[in-house]
């Protein structure tokens, strides 16, 4: 097995792999004067064993594939890399913009966002899911504009004197509800991003 096919296995999978499977890294993608890196379990817990020879010494340790470091109060994860020998923080990814877009009300709350609270946009970004609350208050927005809607045209019938009245109407609505959704739904600051944006 790959390296590359043992990242993609759930950890589930990992822990009930035969241990003659468990990937070993090929000597020439080693760095930092490594010369072997395999996977072991130890204690019911997934690692690398990782051998290192530099200036005629050689030192064989084993690293849990994960480590998990609280950094403000904020928990963080870390992968080992065996290539290298070293932690790496384990970045999730989230959907793109090109992959997943982003509708006008979620590109509106984003642009509040960082022109008013950059600081919290660093932090969400940091924990992979801007584009994610992005997409939440979209769909948010769009379903109270809906609503809206329906209120608006219930408490202010349509006119039925021609077409320019009907305009009007049209207009006076889309003002009111798009006006409303801004105000009540993006333009809101927020309080706590790790736990009001949850």
């Amino acid at each position: 097995m790959t390296y590359e096919q043992w990242l993609n296995l759930t950890e589930a999978e990992k822990l009930t792999l035969p241990e003659s499977e468990y990937p070993e890294i090929p000597v020439g993608q080693l760095r930092n004067f490594l010369t072997r890196a395999v996977v072991r379990k130890v204690n019911g817990v997934m690692g690398w064993e990782v051998t290192q020879e530099h200036r005629n010494r050689k030192t064989t340790e084993w690293f849990p594939e994960f480590r998990q470091r609280e950094i403000n109060g904020i928990p963080m994860w870390y992968l080992f890399s065996p290539i290298d020998g070293t932690y790496h923080l384990n970045l999730e990814r989230e959907p793109s913009m090109e992959e997943e877009p982003i509708g006008s009300y979620g590109l509106a709350w984003m642009h509040f966002m960082e022109t008013q609270y950059p600081e919290w946009v660093e932090v969400l970004r940091f924990q992979h899911r801007y584009l994610t609350e992005a997409r939440k208050v979209d769909e948010s927005a769009w379903e109270y504009r809906l609503l809206l809607d329906e209120q608006y045209a219930k408490e202010n019938p349509r006119p039925n004197t021609g077409f320019e009245e009907n305009l009007k109407w049209e207009r006076a609505r889309q003002f009111w509800t798009d006006s409303t959704v801004m105000r009540e739904r993006i333009l809101i600051p927020p309080t706590v991003p790790t736990e009001a944006m949850a």
